[in-house]
């Protein structure tokens, strides 16, 4: 390919070469620039350099010439030239033009940024003949781009950081959350989050014709060992509860402490299934909450008592569930503990029937 390049020997070759010259070299003289054309060796040996040279560097023209004084690499800031052969290189393999910022080491002064787009010149056998292109003064320009450059790496350096501080703050705020709605001891959901789980549920029940269950659940014997062993040893005792309450619990089911040794467990399903599935659950609590605590003057056997109630056949609101259920387990801490007890029950109570007769009602772990 065949790649006419501007140099000192197009002049007087005719006038559409003087002309072509004339307009670059105007051009670049209303700029601070300049056209060269050059060997590809390794001191890019100027064969012509335009007066631009001088008002950028500071370095006559005629120094470069064939290297007479210096070469042209003595001038590119040696932090920048292995980036300047790099893309010489990387153009010359590709067969287009390169485009590379780097610094002028001027005669006196700091560096100075300059922007060079240079090509090859291949002759008509496909042989690289010379380099040529022009040169232009950016330090101005450099300066704004360095600018935004820094305001854009500022800029991403506090999206990082709010982004930091936006997922500290969400961290925090579920910490709160959690801390607000949970059981400090037993990590489990406390009587708060319990209240706004029950009208939760409640309302969807409402809503789809389904039943609750609300199991009250409170420990037997737990005072005894606070009282024999210590707090210590209460406190593990709720963690062990919490630990195999959390067992029993599907993914649709709650389980909440209420305070001291109390727990609550709620759960939704079809209404002709309700109440078999609170009987089978509250036995499954009871049998998983026996639990034999060591002590110096012999193993206390801790154990539960249930309340048993079903929304809405027996409790018509949240209100109404919480005090049934509340009010059923007191029944069975009054009749001997560990067991459990539902409406059935205190409907006997209240009818005067006798002990024989609530004690058939009750379901009791011995």
């Amino acid at each position: 390919m065949k790649h006419d390049g501007v140099s000192a020997s197009a002049v007087g070759q005719g006038g559409h070469h003087d002309e072509r010259l004339d307009a670059l070299l105007s051009i670049t003289g209303r700029m601070d620039g300049y056209l060269y054309r050059c060997r590809n060796d390794q001191s890019y040996t100027m064969l012509y350099i335009s007066d631009g040279i001088f008002t950028v560097s500071g370095y006559r023209p005629s120094d470069f010439i064939h290297n007479a004084v210096r070469d042209y690499v003595s001038a590119i800031h040696p932090d920048d030239l292995a980036a300047v052969y790099a893309a010489v290189d990387n153009a010359l393999e590709a067969r287009c033009n390169w485009n590379v910022d780097y610094r002028i080491v001027p005669r006196v002064g700091e560096p100075l940024w300059v922007r060079e787009i240079g090509g090859g010149v291949w002759d008509e056998a496909g042989e690289l003949e010379f380099l040529e292109g022009f040169v232009v003064d950016i330090s101005d320009r450099k300066v704004v781009e360095d600018l935004n450059a820094q305001l854009l790496l500022d800029l991403k350096a506090a999206n990082e950081e709010l982004s930091v501080q936006k997922r500290e703050i969400e961290l925090a705020k579920q910490q709160s959350d959690h801390s607000a709605n949970h059981d400090l001891l037993t990590d489990l959901p406390n009587r708060r989050a319990f209240h706004n789980e029950l009208k939760s549920v409640i309302g969807r029940c409402a809503a789809s014709g389904d039943a609750a269950g609300l199991l009250f659940i409170d420990l037997d014997r737990f005072k005894e060992v606070n009282d024999t062993l210590g707090h210590e040893a209460g406190d593990a005792l709720l963690q062990r509860v919490s630990d195999k309450l959390r067992t029993i619990l599907r993914s649709a089911d709650f389980v909440a402490r209420l305070g001291g040794d109390e727990f609550a467990f709620l759960f939704s399903g079809k209404p002709d299934q309700a109440r078999e599935k609170a009987v089978r659950v509250a036995e499954r609590v009871l049998e998983r909450l026996r639990i034999k605590v060591p002590a110096p003057n012999g193993d206390i056997q801790v154990g539960c008592t249930v309340g048993v109630a079903i929304y809405p056949t027996e409790a018509a609101d949240p209100d109404a569930l919480v005090a049934l259920a509340d009010r059923l387990m007191y029944v069975g801490k009054k009749e001997g503990r560990g067991r459990l007890v539902t409406s059935d029950q205190l409907a006997l109570e209240q009818s005067g029937a006798s002990g024989s007769q609530s004690s058939r009602r009750q379901r009791r772990i011995a």
